[in-house]
């Protein structure tokens, strides 16, 4: 149920923080919210969720940087770059909306369960076959109009036609749409197998009609389009600086679901087209907050004294979810890697524990699964109803999902990266692959082994250098190529490289409640439509088989046993060179800023549980005492705090 991405990575329904009934949800009767699993924690007079602070000062402005650039607000097409994702635009994998909004919101401390936003009921027929909203007499746009029942079927029909394809695999189970009474929309389900549809049915963001027709859907525009958030776009320049200023006159301000949020006067997002030039501005005060992802930085680039201090905190999280992962992703749309034999060896060249230490301080894990961190990992052996499923692929899956539990090639022990290149030496050489004058070359064509390793960000750099080191010792010859963001995000939607680093918010963000999702990550419809998440280009009956039972899967143990299956299959296909796990989220910010006690199982962005407290001066005098790395340190390793 990671919702709607392009946009950072997916979070979880939370069905995993509780005991496992079977699929139980309400029918019959309008409510103020749904749930996978029975009925909302939170009554219809709730005022207002237990992980929000209803007090929270409100005010001031949080700074922020955004690397790349953008040149269209239509969060929606295909075509250009869209700002920040999950602020402009709605994403399912956001707990809150800033400027576009959907029908339902979902709870962050909840297993699997939304409530009513833009809708005030939502009723699903006993046979599941429909969805039923009632809208808000008072909710309307920032121009004014209300938000109507033909806002709501121009959406769903607009996302569906000229929207970005990924809508199609999200809700393509559903048959129609039609208008029910003066506030009240219905959704018709091709069948009511699709456990999840009638949940993030919700997450539909709407959108205004009277804005939108008449314009190009599907073209990139920088005209501000009128929604019906909490924010509006103030100003902006194009690719430097957008604001989103906090709307007087917003419509559900006073809604429980709202309380305690929204606490910033402005969001602005500042943009750089260099990671180390957003990281000075940080350290001179010029942006409030930072997301760190070099753990070179995170070591060793923060002013000590002003940590020691107080004037600038520095803290590491865990939030409960599936940690952030750095595979190498290969393009199996290309012959070079369409050899399971080449993806091994491949692997195999991978020096993880030598390059975790000399380049990451030992700070990284090695990489397990694709849902790492969760109960969504497959661990040992397959059992039960995770056995049967796998036994009906028998002989179309690789053998050792039944026998072997995947762990990744290491370099613990001396010499050990010598027996796996001699192991991945011997593999190429079974693919057709032989040495000649120092050239892997092969045997029938006369084709050298050389591939590009595509990269937007620097910093992946002193990963991917070691690796192509190794690989040059079988012969291979790798290059890094280094791209800006707009054309890395072309070249991606239009599956044009070889390898490269799996990041969010672009690829591999995984909840620990999988869903519909899982068709445009890894389903054979998905390969070759542009800007699908499947990157890799997989097309394998057992894995779209997979998906779809486990989209239907009534128990979360049979949703488990799915996802467990599907992560077995995609790690012992070797589609991913498994390369390094965050096994924290590391975050920087002024103290100027504060946050809230509670924090919820799937985390919190900062824009809405983070407050400003204005600013404390505690300026250190400046020490040239080197800071030394956390080695030997114990990691406080707190749960709940959002990714960036």
């Amino acid at each position: 149920m990671t919702g709607i991405r392009g946009t950072i990575a997916a979070l979880a329904a939370l069905v995993a923080c509780v005991p496992a009934p079977a699929f139980a949800l309400v029918t019959g009767k309008p409510v103020h919210g749904i749930a996978i699993y029975g009925e909302p924690k939170y009554p219809a007079d709730f005022t207002h969720f237990d992980y929000h602070n209803p007090n929270a000062p409100k005010g001031g402005t949080l700074t922020r940087a955004s690397i790349g650039t953008f040149d269209s607000f239509n969060a929606f097409s295909f075509k250009g770059n869209k700002p920040s994702p999950g602020v402009i635009h709605y994403s399912g994998a956001a707990n809150y909306m800033y400027f576009n909004e959907a029908l339902t919101l979902r709870s962050a401390n909840e297993p699997g369960t939304w409530y009513c936003l833009l809708c005030e009921t939502i009723e699903v027929s006993p046979d599941r076959l429909s969805i039923e909203y009632s809208l808000r007499p008072e909710a309307h746009f920032s121009d004014g109009s209300s938000v109507t029942v033909e806002d709501v079927i121009f959406s769903f029909e607009t996302l569906m036609t000229k929207g970005h394809p990924r809508y199609k695999l999200y809700w393509g189970d559903v048959a129609r749409v039609e208008k029910t009474g003066e506030r009240k929309v219905k959704f018709y389900f091709r069948d009511a197998k699709n456990t999840e549809l009638p949940l993030i049915m919700g997450e539909l963001p709407v959108l205004s009609r009277k804005f939108w027709e008449g314009r190009d859907f599907e073209a990139a525009t920088l005209d501000i389009p009128v929604a019906s958030g909490p924010y509006k776009i103030d100003r902006f320049e194009a690719g430097r600086y957008y604001v989103l200023k906090r709307d007087p006159n917003y419509w559900g301000r006073d809604l429980p679901i709202n309380k305690g949020v929204h606490n910033f006067d402005e969001l602005r997002f500042d943009y750089y087209r260099d990671d180390d030039v957003a990281f000075q501005a940080f350290t001179n005060g010029s942006l409030d907050l930072r997301g760190e992802s070099d753990s070179t930085r995170w070591a060793t680039g923060y002013d000590k004294a002003m940590v020691d201090a107080g004037a600038l905190v520095k803290e590491g999280f865990s939030d409960g979810q599936p940690d952030e992962k750095h595979p190498f992703v290969l393009n199996i749309r290309r012959p070079l890697f369409s050899d399971i034999k080449v993806r091994k060896a491949l692997a195999l060249a991978f020096d993880f524990d030598g390059t975790n230490r000399t380049v990451a301080y030992g700070l990284m894990d090695p990489y397990l699964s694709y849902w790492q961190g969760s109960d969504i990992a497959a661990r040992g052996l397959p059992q039960g109803e995770e056995l049967a499923i796998l036994e009906r692929f028998r002989g179309q899956i690789p053998d050792e999902v039944f026998t072997t539990e995947f762990k990744p090639t290491r370099t613990e022990t001396p010499g050990a990266l010598r027996d796996n290149l001699l192991a991945a030496q011997k593999l190429l050489a079974e693919a057709g692959w032989d040495l000649k004058d120092g050239t892997l070359v092969n045997t029938k064509t006369g084709t050298p082994f050389e591939f590009e390793f595509l990269i937007h960000l620097p910093l992946y750099e002193k990963w991917i250098g070691p690796y192509l080191l190794n690989l040059e010792r079988l012969g291979i010859k790798g290059r890094i190529r280094i791209v800006d963001p707009t054309q890395y995000l072309n070249r991606m939607n239009e599956f044009d490289f070889d390898m490269v680093m799996g990041e969010l918010p672009y690829w591999g963000g995984q909840s620990d409640s999988p869903g519909n999702e899982q068709r445009e990550m890894w389903g054979s419809a998905a390969a070759d439509q542009p800007g699908s998440e499947n990157w890799i280009g997989i097309k394998n009956p057992a894995i779209d088989a997979i998906i779809e039972d486990l989209i239907k899967a009534q128990t979360r143990e049979s949703l488990l046993a799915h996802a467990h299956a599907l992560d077995r299959i995609l790690l012992w296909n070797h589609y991913v060179v498994p390369g390094f796990v965050e096994p924290e989220i590391w975050w920087a910010y002024w103290n100027k800023l504060g946050r809230p006690d509670t924090t919820p199982f799937i985390g919190a962005i900062f824009h809405d549980l983070g407050q400003f407290r204005g600013l404390v001066r505690v300026v250190p005098p400046r020490t040239t005492d080197p800071i030394r790395p956390p080695g030997g340190t114990t990691r406080t390793r707190p749960r709940n705090w959002p990714r960036s």
